[in-house]
């Protein structure tokens, strides 16, 4: 029994010694991996635009643009990450809105190197966003009228006004709940103007969820310089807004047929920011679910969509809208005007009623 027991104990000896060798063998055998895809000649243009949003034209274009803000890194194993692949890895991931760590293994790169990758890129983005997101000059509003006149008749408008909810995860804190949205999740209150193109012309961002849509409008910049009286034009906003002179909404109670004409005029065209809205988040999925990264992140992810989203209406990519745009509820409730502010409530239901009873 004793012998058989000690040819057992040998025999696993002998077996542990053998893997151990193999396993030195194979640590001293050089690492090899397999060159990465390239999408710019594996993709036909069809399926390049449907995963990453842009055209290949439009990529080489906005790559251009950055690259000066896109330094080459490297992985963990030392690969170099060049500013193409950056930005192919930040747009895949605004496109599905996949968690960083699966994008990481389909790429052939660390989760650290893709979060690294999203931050470097939607940051470069949002520092060229003036160069897309500009509002008309006084000198080029009339052009914007024209534009907008021929979708249901409305004269004299120059942008269409509306807020929406982009939701963000929890931040914790005393204020947390500041960014609690009306529909009951954390989120920015993001406001956006929109031209008869759907192309964004004004963004405002960094507003909490709970921010009220005509808040955001009266604290922004935009609104200042439309009640220095430079536009001859106005914007179209829904009931959550306050009538103004520079910001008409629909008549609360049509009673004349021509404010009932007015009305259907202002929905059908102020339809454009609502399309604006559903197109984003169909293209952007990063969008329709909670955004995780830190805060600064967050705005600079934000604001890159808008972006991309310009770019891809200058290039008329396609838009990819469904049956029904529009996913915004008009659940806005108005704030109601303090007594200073009744002599601007009045002179913008004047303008209002002169409207609607010259043109329709």
């Amino acid at each position: 029994m004793c012998s058989m027991a000690a040819l057992h104990a040998f025999r696993e000896v002998m077996d542990l010694r053998e893997v151990m060798q193999v396993l030195q063998r194979n640590g001293r055998q050089r690492r090899t991996f397999c060159q990465r895809l390239d999408p710019m000649t594996y993709y036909s243009d069809v399926e390049f635009l449907a995963r990453f949003r842009l055209s290949k034209e439009s990529f080489d274009t906005l790559l251009t643009e950055i690259r000066h803000l896109l330094p080459s890194s490297r992985d963990r194993r030392g690969l170099r990450i060049s500013p193409s692949l950056q930005l192919l890895v930040a747009l895949r991931n605004l496109a599905t809105g996949n968690f960083q760590l699966t994008l990481a293994d389909t790429a052939d790169l660390s989760q650290p190197s893709v979060s690294r990758c999203l931050k470097t890129v939607v940051h470069a983005i949002a520092e060229v966003a003036p160069r897309y997101i500009r509002f008309p000059t006084p000198a080029e509003e009339a052009g914007v009228m024209q534009a907008f006149s021929t979708i249901a008749g409305m004269p004299g408008y120059i942008g269409c006004l509306d807020g929406t909810l982009i939701p963000v995860r929890g931040p914790g804190g005393e204020e947390a709940e500041l960014y609690r949205g009306r529909k009951g999740f954390y989120a920015y209150n993001v406001m956006d103007v929109c031209d008869a193109s759907l192309c964004v012309i004004n963004l405002v961002m960094h507003w909490p969820g709970s921010a009220h849509d005509s808040r955001v409008f009266i604290e922004s910049q935009l609104c200042r310089t439309l009640q220095g009286g430079q536009y001859r034009g106005f914007l179209l906003g829904d009931s959550g807004y306050a009538n103004r002179t520079y910001l008409l909404t629909p008549f609360p109670n049509p009673r004349a047929p021509h404010e009932g004409r007015f009305n259907a005029s202002q929905v059908r065209t102020r339809n454009c920011v609502e399309r604006v809205f559903g197109i984003l988040k169909r293209r952007f999925a990063v969008l329709a679910t909670p955004i995780r990264t830190t805060v600064a992140s967050r705005s600079d992810i934000i604001v890159a969509t808008f972006v991309l989203h310009n770019i891809a209406v200058i290039n008329n990519l396609s838009l990819e809208e469904g049956p029904d745009p529009r996913v915004e509820d008009d659940d806005n409730i108005p704030e109601p005007d303090d007594q200073n502010n009744m002599p601007a409530a009045a002179a913008g239901r004047g303008r209002r009623v002169q409207i609607a009873r010259r043109f329709f």
